[in-house]
């Protein structure tokens, strides 16, 4: 299907009446079978309250596990393993809200698993369903994409020979865009010979639903450009999986599985996604503040008692897009440590790290103060950390592709974090950009709470040196 606006709504229709559907089933198993002991009735009007604030959970936890970034070219075990994600982590909350040691442990623990059940055959069928239906109706020829090809030669002769084999795939090439005028091509294809701008104007003119881009560029630069103005058109974008390393951390792949192609996204997040993520970063953000105030009255005092200075520390760093803020800290280091030296990177036994603030290093307590930076919307709860000007400029000069990692909004922790202790020297990071471009490429927000809970332990455990 072209407009995947209409499955989202689809299955956000079909999601809502059978989550009803099994919260009054439950209801009626539970009170109305004779099954269990204490039965209690109640009407209608007194279930639909409840019945629309427990499937409100469900649909926001399914949107929160991106079961709406629905793309009817992924695979069906891929569709059952996020379903099965989403069930399982919604069930364990109701489990912990809903215990009651009063109640008879088995048989409320039956009748809620059994819930659990029903949601995960009510998200993972809708979701199985639809994409059966689409795949067939591609192979039928409905609901296929207009492809346009850019690029020639013989990798291109090669795929358009495999999508022409495979027509669960639902492309129809209609032109190819060659980069040079005499590049072999299918003959059956008409082919224009193209430029930049042509690209433009094909787009501007006709109905392109999908674009597949061959180029024949081992570098990568041509791809790049050719990027940028597919970004422009929103039209979805494919490439050969040979192709993908050279556009790591600058795309977010969706590998169409069975085949040699991956799909490649310049919108990390879903609108919807961006919300719920920016909402998450407040909740956690003001719960953190509250939880840490006693942290932060003590800190306020032992802070300058361990050393003369300010007991809070501001840097200018680089965030989202290359935007400069300024980052709070509590200081961990001695009043102009960095006067004599300038920029450098904190190494194993910095003599400029005080006694308090090794421990506040060790703990990751010097960044709390960076919730305010979270609360003004500089930064996130998880993501790359923020660098300074000066290593930024520095790292975009020397390390291939870092700078794309400025694509997102830098993080209180991350992927890296979780992994890596602070960086010693320059030659670490390259290493930690690949566990930025891991979780570039795999944002959401399952993987946010994954690296929250990852980051609990490290401080638990003192590896933050």
């Amino acid at each position: 299907m072209k407009h995947r606006w209409y499955l989202r709504l689809l299955l956000f229709v079909c999601d809502v009446v059978l989550l009803e559907t099994a919260f009054f089933g439950v209801y009626w198993w539970r009170f109305h079978t004779g099954m269990f002991t204490n039965p209690v009735s109640f009407t209608q009007s007194e279930l639909l309250g409840p019945s629309l604030v427990v499937t409100g959970y469900w649909i926001l936890l399914f949107a929160w596990f991106g079961l709406y970034r629905f793309d009817p070219l992924q695979s069906r075990a891929a569709a059952l393993k996020s379903s099965l994600k989403a069930a399982a982590f919604g069930i364990l909350i109701l489990f912990i809200l809903t215990f009651n040691p009063d109640q008879p442990l088995p048989s409320s623990r039956i009748i809620l698993a059994s819930y659990g059940l029903a949601i995960f055959i009510i998200v993972a069928g809708n979701r199985l369903g639809l994409l059966t239906i689409l795949r067939e109706l591609r192979i039928r020829g409905i609901g296929t994409l207009n492809t346009l090809l850019v690029g020639g030669g013989h990798r291109a002769q090669t795929l358009l020979r495999y999508i022409s084999q495979h027509p669960e795939l639902g492309m129809r090439v209609g032109e190819s865009l060659v980069e040079l005028p005499d590049l072999p091509i299918l003959p059956a294809l008409p082919k224009r010979a193209g430029t930049l701008s042509r690209l433009r104007n094909i787009l501007q003119s006709r109905k392109i639903d999908a674009v597949l881009l061959v180029p024949d560029d081992p570098h990568g630069n041509r791809t790049g450009r050719l990027l940028r103005i597919l970004r422009a058109f929103r039209v979805r974008t494919f490439v050969t999986a040979d192709q993908y390393p050279r556009l790591i951390g600058e795309v977010r792949p969706s590998r169409v599985y069975g085949h040699p192609l991956v799909e490649i996204r310049a919108e990390l997040l879903s609108g919807t996604e961006q919300f719920l993520k920016r909402l998450t970063d407040l909740v956690f953000a003001v719960f953190l503040l509250l939880l840490t105030l006693p942290v932060w009255l003590i800190l306020i005092i032992f802070v300058p008692l361990s050393s003369p200075g300010p007991i809070f520390y501001s840097q200018k760093r680089v965030g989202l897009n290359g935007k400069s803020f300024t980052l709070y800290k509590f200081r961990s280091m001695r009043r102009d440590a960095e006067a004599q030296t300038g920029a450098v990177l904190a190494v194993a036994g910095d003599p400029r790290i005080t006694p308090l603030g090794r421990i506040l290093r060790a703990l990751r307590l010097d960044e709390l103060p960076q919730l305010i930076n979270i609360l003004f919307g500089q930064m996130s709860l998880v993501g790359p950390r923020p660098e300074r000007i000066e290593f930024v400029e520095r790292f975009i000069r020397e390390i291939p592709l870092y700078e794309r990692r400025l694509k997102v909004k830098p993080g209180l922790t991350g992927w890296s974090q979780v992994h890596l202790k602070y960086d010693r020297n320059a030659d670490q990071i390259p290493v930690k950009l690949k566990y930025d471009f891991y979780y570039i490429e795999n944002m959401s927000l399952p993987l946010d709470v994954k690296i929250l809970f990852m980051t609990l332990f490290v401080i638990l455990r003192g590896e933050g040196l």
